[in-house]
C-alpha cells in the first residue's frame, strides 16, 4: 500500500461558500476544515448556514459540493459600477419585485441573475421605488443597505456602495 499525498484545501476557515441546499443554492461560512475524512478520503468542511438573523445551523459538506462565492471586493465593485442601479430598476414601481441573485459568469465576473439555480447569494426581492435616475433616495437608504447585506456585505460596505452610487433628497 502506498501513501497518497493529501490534497490542499480549496477553502479556508472564514470564507463564504455556496452549495445546493434542497432546491436552492445557499451561502454559508466555513467554520472548520475537517480534512479528508469523507468517503474515499473526500475533504469535508463544517459550515454555518444562517437561516434567520438569530438562527443558524452547522453541518459538514464535501469539498466537491462547494463553490466559491463572489469575493466582497468584486461584489462591491460590480454594485458601484452600475449593478446596484440595474438591480433596483428591475423593481421600479412593481409591487411584486423580482428576486435577484449574484453569480459568477464563465469568466469569473460578478453578475446578477433572476434564475435561482444560477444564483449564489441573494434571492430576495429588490426594494421598489428606491431610485431617482441613477441615484438612491436618501430616505430609502436604510432599506437599500438592508437589501445589500443579503449579498454578504456588511452594513458599512453597503453604505460605501450607496455613497459611491450617490443619493438624492
Amino acid at each position: 500500500m502506498h501513501a497518497t499525498k493529501p490534497s490542499l484545501p480549496r477553502f479556508k476557515v472564514g470564507e463564504w461558500v455556496a452549495f445546493r441546499y434542497g432546491v436552492r443554492k445557499a451561502a454559508a461560512q466555513v467554520i472548520e476544515d475537517r480534512g479528508s475524512l469523507g468517503i474515499n478520503r473526500r475533504r469535508l468542511y463544517r459550515v454555518r448556514l444562517d437561516q434567520h438573523p438569530e438562527e443558524s445551523v452547522t453541518f459538514e459538506v464535501p469539498e466537491d459540493d462547494l463553490e466559491q462565492v463572489p469575493p466582497t471586493a468584486a461584489v462591491m465593485e460590480y454594485l458601484e459600477r452600475g449593478g446596484l442601479v440595474e438591480i433596483l430598476r428591475t423593481s421600479f414601481g412593481k409591487p411584486d419585485a423580482r428576486r435577484v441573485w449574484l453569480a459568477l459568469d464563465s469568466e469569473g465576473n460578478v453578475v446578477h441573475t433572476f434564475i435561482a439555480e444560477q444564483g449564489i447569494v441573494g434571492g430576495n426581492p429588490a426594494p421598489s421605488r428606491t431610485l431617482q435616475g441613477d441615484k438612491v433616495f436618501k430616505h430609502e437608504k436604510p432599506r437599500v443597505i438592508e437589501y445589500l447585506t443579503r449579498f454578504g456585505l456588511s452594513s458599512e460596505q453597503a453604505d460605501e456602495v450607496i455613497r459611491t452610487v450617490g443619493t438624492v433628497p
